[in-house]
C-alpha cells in the first residue's frame, strides 16, 4: 500500500512542516486516506483503482496545501523557501536564457533549507559575522564622510586653501593676511576667483537674553570661489566689504529653519548683531558648512586698503584654479607675487613682518586643509575594525571547516557520481554566500546605530561631521564586505577537501581520522592567525592606554580644575565705544563675580587654559639676542589682578599685577619658566630684566614675576613660552603714538567654586555679568577639566574604540583556540582512550594537549609581534609619552595573550584527562 504520509509531504510541500500540530493534521489526513483506499478494495477495486479514488477524494493539491497553510502558516524560513521555488518553477518554465536564473533560485532555495535545518549554527555566524561587518561598515561610514567623500561643491578638486608659514619663527601656519590676499586678488595668474575668511563668536541682542552665536566673517570671493548660491536672496558683493556700506548679514540655513521657521519674507527684516543693526539680505544652503565648523550667521569682512600693511595675519583663505592649471603651477605663481605684497602695501607697525623672505606660500587642496590628520586617526581605526572582521571570519571559517568534514562522505560519493571540483565548491560556497550576505544585513542595521553614537561621542576636531551619513558608497562597501566574508570563509573548506581528497575519504570509508597533524593544518593556521591578528589589536590599544594613563599624569601647570568654570564674554564698541571704560567693565565683571555665593576667586584673561584661543606676537629683550636668530615670536596674554592665583599657577620668583597697576598702565610683565630659562637661565635672573614687543623705539617693560609653565593648548602640547601683560597697556605696538591706549574687547574668565557643576550656579554667573554688561552673551562655558578632556577628545576616542575592537578581537581569538584545541581533543577520543588504557597518567594527557595549545598560541603571538612592529609605527602621531615600539607594552601584551590562551585550552585539557578509557574504546 501508497506511504500516505510521505505522499501528502511531496504532493502539499509540506516540508517546511515541523510542530506537533501540524504533524497530526498529517497522520489524521493519511489515515482518511487510507480508510478510503481500504473502502474501494473491500467494494472489489484494484489497488490501482483505490489509489486513484483516494487521491481523487483529496481533490485540488494547491487547494489543499494552501487550506492547510491558511489553518497552519509555515515558518518565515519555509514560506521564504517556498515562494522562492514558486518563482524557480515560473522561469525555468520560460527556457532559454533564463535557466540560468532559475538554477541561481534553486541555489538560493537549497541554501535557505540548510540554514533553517542549522538555525543554532546559523545564528552565531550571523552574529558574529554581523559584529564584524557593522563595526567596518560605521568606521568606513565616518572615513567615506570625512576623507572619501568629495567637498560639496561643483569641481571641488579645483577648490585650493592659501596660508602661509614662517619658518624663521618655528611657525607651520599663520594663516592669510588682507595685503597678501588684495596681492593675490590684483596680481595672479592662475585663480578664477579667491576669497578670504575667519570665524569667531558674535552676540546676538534685541530678543529675548544675548545669545552667542558661531559666525563666518567672508569676503564675497569665498562664495565665488565655492560656486555657492544661496537658497533666498542674495550673497555678498564686493560692495558690501566697502568700508561704510550698508550693514549686512547672511543666515545659515540651519539658523534661518530654527530661529525664522523657514519664514520666505526673512529677506529684508534686520538682526541685532554684536550692538548693530543689520539688514538679512540672504540665506546660504547647507553646503556652507563644508568649510570649517557651521556657522550661524555669515557677516562681510570689510579692509580699507589705503591702511592696510602686511601684518594682522591668521585669516583662512579659499581659492579656484583656473582649468588646466596645476597646483605647482599656482604654488609658483603665489611664490612670485608674494613679496609684491610689501609693494603695493608698504609700512606697517611690526617689523617683524617687513622681510618676505621670513614667510613661505603653502598651498594645498582645500579637502586635505579641512580633514587634516585625521585621515590617518580614521584609516587607522578602520584597519582595527577589519582586524575583527578578518579574526571573526577566522571563525566562522573553522566552523565551517567542521561542518565541511562532516559532509566528506556524501561530497566523496558525488564526486564517486562525476561531480564537477567546480560544483563541489559550489556545494560548500552556497550556504556562506547566504550567511555573508545576512551578516550583512544585520551589520548594516547595527552601523546605523553605532554611528549614532561615534558622532555624538566623537571629538569636536572631526570635520564633515554633519556629512556622516549612509551613502551609496557606504551601500556598496557593505556589499563587498558581506559577499567577500561569505567567499572567504566558504573557500577554506572547498580548497581543504579537494577532489582528491574526496576520493581518498570514499575509499577510506569515510572513517579516516581528522585530529592528524596534516588534517587539521588549516583549522591551526586559521586559530595562529587570529591570535597574531588578536595580538596586533591589542599591542595598538595597549599603546593607547599608555598614552591616556601618561596624558593623565601629566601637570597642566595649575591645580583643581574640576572647581573652576572657564567662560568668554565680549564688550562690542556699539555698548561701550571706550577702550579704557570697557577694561574697567571687564575689572568690574570679576569683582561682581567674585560676589557670587561659593565663589572662591575670579581669574581674567584673554587666553584661559585649554580654550583653544590664542596670540603670538614679536617679542624683545634687552640687550639678549634670541636664541637660535631669526624674527623673534612668543605667545601672548594679557591677564588682570589674582590670575595666577585663582588658578593655582605657581610663581616662582617676583609677583602678579594689581587692578590699579592694571588700569595705571603699569609697564612691567611676567613670563613663563620656560622663557626664563631661555634667555636668563633661571627664573630669579629674570626678575628685573626688560622685555618688549615693539623694537624701534622699544617700549620696555620691567619683568616682575615668572610663573611654571601651563599647558595652555591641551595635556598633549608642550607649555608654549609666554609672556604675561597688564590687561591695559600704553603704546604697546610698534608705530603707535606714546599716549595710545592698548586693550581688548574680549575676555575669559575663569571662576573657581564649590558649586561648579550643581544646580543655579550658572544662572548666578549669568545675573552677576548681565548686571554690569547686559547685552553681552556668555560662550564657551564649561568646566576648565571638560576643556581638559576636549583637548586630548581624539585620544581618548581612538583609545576606547581600539579598546572595545581589541577585547572583541582578543574573545574571537580566544574562543578560535579553543574550539581548535575542543575539537582535537573530541576527535582523538580513542587515541587517548588507549594512551589511558595503556599506562599513562591523567597529568600527561593534560600536558599533550596543553603544549598544543602552548604551540598554537606562541606562534601566533611570535607572528602578531612582527605584524605589530610593522604596523603600529603608522599610529606614532596619536601616541604621547611612549614609543610605537615600546618593549613594556609589547612584553605585557603577549605574556597576557599566551597566558589567556593556555587558559582557553585548559578546559579541552581537564576534559581530555577525564576520558574513560571502556568507553572510548567500546564507543569505536
Amino acid at each position: 500500500m501508497r506511504d500516505w504520509k510521505g505522499f501528502l509531504r511531496e504532493q502539499l510541500n509540506l516540508e517546511g512542516v515541523r510542530n506537533h500540530r501540524d504533524e497530526r493534521m498529517l497522520v489524521e489526513l493519511a489515515d482518511h486516506l487510507a480508510d478510503l483506499y481500504n473502502e474501494a478494495l473491500i467494494r472489489g477495486a484494484t489497488p490501482e483503482e483505490a489509489e486513484a479514488l483516494a487521491v481523487l477524494e483529496l481533490g485540488d493539491t494547491d487547494t489543499a496545501a494552501r487550506e492547510l497553510g491558511r489553518s497552519q502558516p509555515l515558518e518565515p524560513g519555509a514560506r521564504a523557501g517556498r515562494w522562492i521555488e514558486r518563482r524557480e518553477d515560473v522561469v525555468r518554465g520560460k527556457g532559454g536564457r533564463l535557466t540560468v536564473v532559475a538554477d541561481a533560485l534553486r541555489d538560493l532555495r537549497l541554501a535557505f533549507r540548510a540554514i533553517r535545518q542549522r538555525p543554532l549554527f546559523a545564528g552565531i555566524v550571523i552574529v558574529v559575522l554581523a559584529l564584524g561587518i557593522g563595526a567596518t561598515t560605521a568606521i568606513f561610514t565616518l572615513a567615506d564622510a570625512i576623507v572619501l567623500r568629495p567637498l560639496p561643491y561643483d569641481d571641488a578638486d579645483r577648490l585650493v586653501s592659501i596660508h602661509h608659514a614662517a619658518p624663521g619663527r618655528g611657525l607651520d601656519d599663520v594663516g592669510q593676511c588682507a595685503a597678501w590676499h588684495f596681492t593675490y586678488e590684483d596680481e595672479n595668474r592662475v585663480f578664477e576667483d579667491l576669497g578670504m575668511y575667519s570665524s569667531g563668536a558674535v552676540a546676538v541682542t534685541g530678543v529675548g537674553d544675548p545669545a552667542s552665536l558661531r559666525a563666518l566673517f567672508a569676503t564675497s570671493g569665498v562664495f565665488r570661489a565655492l560656486r555657492l548660491e544661496p537658497v533666498l536672496g542674495r550673497s555678498f558683493t564686493p560692495q558690501d566689504e566697502v568700508p561704510g556700506a550698508p550693514q549686512t548679514v547672511l543666515l545659515s540655513s540651519g539658523y534661518w529653519e530654527t530661529r525664522f521657521g523657514a519664514d520666505p519674507e526673512v529677506i529684508g527684516r534686520t538682526l541685532r548683531v554684536n550692538g548693530v543693526t543689520r539688514e538679512i539680505v540672504g540665506v546660504l544652503p547647507p553646503e556652507l558648512g563644508g568649510l570649517e565648523q557651521t556657522p550661524s550667521l555669515v557677516l562681510p569682512l570689510r579692509f580699507d586698503r589705503s591702511t592696510v600693511f602686511v601684518g594682522n595675519i591668521g585669516f583662512g583663505a579659499v581659492a579656484r584654479l583656473e582649468d588646466g592649471v596645476t597646483l605647482d603651477q599656482a604654488r609658483a605663481d603665489v611664490a612670485r607675487m608674494l613679496p609684491l605684497a610689501w609693494e603695493k602695501f608698504p609700512g606697517g607697525p611690526v617689523s617683524s613682518s617687513s622681510d618676505p623672505a621670513a614667510y613661505a606660500v603653502v598651498l594645498q587642496p582645500l579637502k586635505d586643509r579641512l580633514v587634516g590628520s585625521v585621515a590617518n586617526l580614521l584609516w587607522i581605526l578602520l584597519g582595527g575594525v577589519s582586524v575583527v572582521l578578518l579574526i571573526a571570519c577566522a571563525n566562522v571559517a573553522n566552523l565551517f571547516l567542521v561542518r565541511a568534514e562532516g559532509k566528506e562522505t556524501e561530497m566523496a560519493v558525488r564526486t564517486a557520481m562525476g561531480a564537477s571540483r567546480r560544483r563541489i565548491g559550489w556545494e560548500y560556497m552556497r550556504e556562506s554566500l547566504l550567511l555573508g550576505v545576512l551578516g550583512g544585513a544585520v551589520g548594516l542595521a547595527l552601523a546605523f546605530g553605532g554611528l549614532r553614537l561615534l558622532v555624538a561621542a566623537g571629538p569636536a576636531e572631526l570635520p564633515r561631521l554633519q556629512n556622516v551619513s549612509l551613502s551609496s558608497a557606504v551601500m556598496l562597501f557593505t556589499v563587498a564586505v558581506s559577499v567577500g566574508t561569505g567567499l572567504l570563509f566558504g573557500l577554506v573548506p572547498s580548497l581543504k577537501h579537494g577532489r582528491g581528497g574526496l576520493v581518498n575519504a570514499l575509499k577510506q570509508g569515510g572513517t579516516r581520522g581528522l585530529g592528524g597533524r596534516a588534517q587539521n593544518r588549516a583549522r591551526n593556521v586559521l586559530a595562529i592567525s587570529q591570535m597574531a591578528l588578536a595580538l596586533v589589536l591589542l599591542v595598538a590599544s595597549g599603546l593607547m592606554l599608555r598614552s591616556m594613563q601618561t596624558l593623565k599624569d601629566v601637570d597642566p601647570g595649575f591645580f583643581g580644575p574640576e572647581e573652576i568654570l572657564a567662560l568668554r564674554i565680549s564688550i562690542p564698541g556699539s555698548e561701550i565705544p571706550d577702550l579704557e571704560e570697557t577694561a574697567l567693565a571687564f575689572e568690574r565683571i570679576a569683582r561682581r563675580l567674585e560676589q557670587v555665593p561659593g565663589v572662591a576667586s575670579v581669574a581674567m584673561a584673554t587666553r584661559i587654559p585649554m580654550d583653544a584661543s590664542g596670540n603670538v606676537n614679536p617679542f624683545y629683550v634687552d640687550g639678549i639676542a634670541p636664541p637660535g636668530g631669526g624674527s623673534p615670536s612668543r605667545r601672548h596674554n594679557w591677564i588682570g589682578e589674582g590670575y595666577f592665583e585663582s588658578l593655582g599657577i605657581p610663581l616662582l620668583a617676583g609677583r602678579s599685577f594689581t587692578w590699579d597697576e592694571v588700569h595705571n598702565r603699569f609697564p612691567g610683565a611676567i613670563v613663563s619658566e620656560s622663557l626664563a630659562r631661555e634667555y636668563w637661565g633661571s627664573p630669579q635672573a629674570a626678575i628685573g630684566g626688560r622685555v618688549a614687543a615693539r623694537p624701534d623705539p622699544p617700549r620696555w617693560h620691567e619683568v616682575v614675576g615668572v610663573a611654571a609653565d601651563v599647558r595652555y593648548q591641551g595635556l598633549n602640547q608642550d607649555p608654549p613660552l609666554m609672556v604675561y601683560w597688564p590687561q591695559v597697556t600704553r603704546a604697546f605696538w610698534e608705530g603707535w603714538a606714546p599716549d595710545s591706549v592698548q586693550t581688548w574687547r574680549g575676555m575669559g574668565y575663569a571662576i573657581r567654586s564649590g558649586r561648579v557643576g550643581t544646580p543655579g550656579f550658572l544662572d548666578d554667573v549669568r545675573e552677576a555679568i548681565w548686571e554690569v554688561a547686559p547685552n553681552s552673551p556668555l560662550r564657551g562655558v564649561r568646566p576648565l577639566s571638560g576643556l581638559m578632556a576636549q583637548s586630548v577628545a581624539q585620544t581618548s576616542f581612538t583609545m576606547v574604540l581600539l579598546t572595545v575592537a581589541s577585547a572583541a578581537a582578543l574573545l574571537l581569538g580566544l574562543i578560535g583556540v579553543y574550539g581548535v584545541i575542543s575539537y582535537a581533543v573530541s576527535q582523538r577520543t580513542r587515541e587517548l582512550g588507549v594512551r589511558l588504557a595503556l599506562g599513562a597518567r591523567t597529568r600527561d594527557i593534560k600536558k599533550m594537549v596543553l603544549r598544543q595549545g602552548l604551540l598554537l598560541s606562541l606562534t601566533g603571538v611570535a607572528i602578531g609581534l612582527g605584524l605589530a612592529v610593522s604596523l603600529t609605527r603608522f599610529m606614532a602621531g596619536l601616541l604621547f609619552g611612549v614609543n610605537a615600539t615600546d618593549p613594556l607594552t609589547y612584553l605585557v601584551v603577549a605574556a597576557g595573550l599566551t597566558a589567556v590562551a593556555l587558559g582557553a585550552s585548559y578546559l579541552p585539557a581537564r576534559r581530555a584527562g577525564r576520558v574513560d578509557p571502556i568507553v572510548a574504546l567500546s564507543a569505536e
